[in-house]
C-alpha cells in the first residue's frame, strides 16, 4: 500500500515529500513544501488529515492540510509557542497540543481550534532541565515526560482531555539509579510496556506499565552499544518499534549506528547487533509494514533506506536520498 512519507528538512526549510511503496521500500520524491522556517518535530492529527509542524527557532507551530490522494500540503495556519520544543504532540482527541521543552525546562498544553491551528496556552508545567519529549498514551488518561541529564526522570502525569490539564501523578516521576537520561520513548503497541532510550548512558530502560494508574516500573536497562564499546561521546536520539511489537531500535549519534534488539515474550530485550547508518542518526523511523527504516542523517542530508530482516532482526541498507541539511523528523500517512 502507497504511503505519503513527509520529511523534515531543518536546513532547506521545508517538508520534504515522498511517496512510499512499502512493497519495495521505494521513495518516490515529491515537490517539497517551503515552510518559511526550519521545521523539526513533526505530529499528525488523530484522522491523519492534518500535519503540525515545529518552526523552533520561530517559536511556533504550523498546520498543514493533508491531501490524502496527492499527498499535497497546504497551510491553514500558524500558533505561538513560548519556547522553541524540541518535541510536539497532538493528543488523542485532536483537541490538544503539547510540547517539552529542552531548554525553557517544562511542558506546555495549547488548545487546538476548530480549523485545525494553535491557539491559547491552557497550561505551563515546570517540570526540569532538558525535557526532551512527551506523549499521551492509548487512553488519552495519562502523559509521560522524559528528561535528560541533570533531571535523569521520567515525569508521568494525569491528563483531563475535557480541559487540557495536567496533575502530577502519584509518584510524579521515576529516577533511574544512574546518569542515564531519558529522552525519547515508545510504547509496546499490544502490551503494557513502555520503552526509553537514554541520551547519557546509550542504554534503553523497560518498564511495565500500569495502564488503570498511568505509572512506570522499571525492570530491565540495556546497553546500545556492542559489548565492549566505550561510550566516549557517543548519545543515543531515538527509539521506536515494530508494529508487530517483535523488535525494538535505538539510533546512536557519535558510533553512528542502529541498535537492533528483539522483544521476549515477558518484555525483556535481547540486543540483535549495530548497524553503521550516517553520521549522527538523529532521528529514524520504522514504516507501517514493519519491514522498511529510514534512518536521516542529520550531518549529511541523507535519508537512507533499510530493509528489516523480520528471521533475524537484522538491518541491510538498500537505498539512500539526498534531502537536505540536517533531516529531523519522518510521519507517514496512508494514501488515499
Amino acid at each position: 500500500m502507497p504511503y505519503h512519507t513527509y520529511a523534515s528538512v531543518g536546513g532547506a526549510n521545508v517538508i520534504a515529500h515522498f511517496i512510499l511503496d512499502e512493497r519495495f521500500g521505494t521513495l518516490t520524491r515529491q515537490e517539497d513544501v517551503d515552510v518559511g522556517g526550519s521545521p523539526g518535530s513533526l505530529s499528525i492529527s488523530p484522522d491523519r488529515a492534518l500535519l503540525y509542524a515545529c518552526l523552533r527557532g520561530d517559536q511556533k507551530v504550523m498546520t498543514l492540510a493533508v491531501d490524502r490522494q496527492s499527498g499535497a500540503l497546504s497551510k491553514v495556519g500558524e500558533g505561538g509557542l513560548p519556547g522553541g520544543p524540541p518535541y510536539i504532540h497532538v493528543d488523542r482527541s485532536g483537541r490538544w497540543l503539547l510540547a517539552a521543552y529542552y531548554g525553557d525546562n517544562g511542558v506546555s498544553v495549547h488548545a487546538i481550534g476548530a480549523d485545525g491551528v494553535v491557539t491559547d496556552q491552557v497550561q505551563w508545567v515546570d517540570t526540569g532541565e532538558h525535557a526532551h519529549s512527551v506523549q499521551t498514551d492509548a487512553g488519552n488518561r495519562f502523559v509521560l515526560v522524559p528528561h535528560t541529564c541533570p533531571t535523569n526522570a521520567m515525569f508521568q502525569f494525569h491528563f483531563d482531555a475535557d480541559t487540557g490539564q495536567l496533575s502530577p501523578n502519584d509518584p510524579p516521576k521515576v529516577q533511574p539509579a544512574t546518569d542515564e537520561g531519558p529522552r525519547h520513548f515508545v510504547f509496546h503497541p499490544s502490551r503494557d510496556l513502555v520503552y526509553s532510550v537514554n541520551q547519557d548512558g546509550c542504554t534503553v530502560s523497560g518498564y511495565h506499565y500500569d495502564t488503570e494508574a498511568g505509572t512506570l516500573s522499571p525492570f530491565q536497562l540495556i546497553s546500545t552499544l556492542p559489548e565492549g564499546t566505550e561510550i566516549g561521546e557517543t548519545k543515543t536520539a531515538e527509539i521506536d518499534m515494530t508494529p508487530d511489537g517483535r523488535f525494538l531500535i535505538a539510533s546512536n549519534r557519535g558510533h553512528d549506528t542502529l541498535a537492533v534488539f528483539a522483544v521476549g515474550a515477558d518484555g525483556m530485550l535481547s540486543y540483535r547487533d549495530c548497524f553503521p547508518t550516517d553520521p549522527v542518526p538523529r532521528f529514524f523511523a520504522i514504516d507501517p509494514s514493519g519491514n522498511w527504516v529510514f534512518a536521516a542523517g542529520s550531518s549529511t542530508g541523507r535519508l537512507l533506506t533499510f530493509r528489516l530482516d523480520p528471521a533475524a532482526g537484522a538491518l541491510e541498507q538498500v537505498d539512500s536520498h539526498e534531502v537536505g541539511g540536517n533531516p529531523t523528523w519522518l510521519e507517514f500517512v496512508e494514501q488515499g
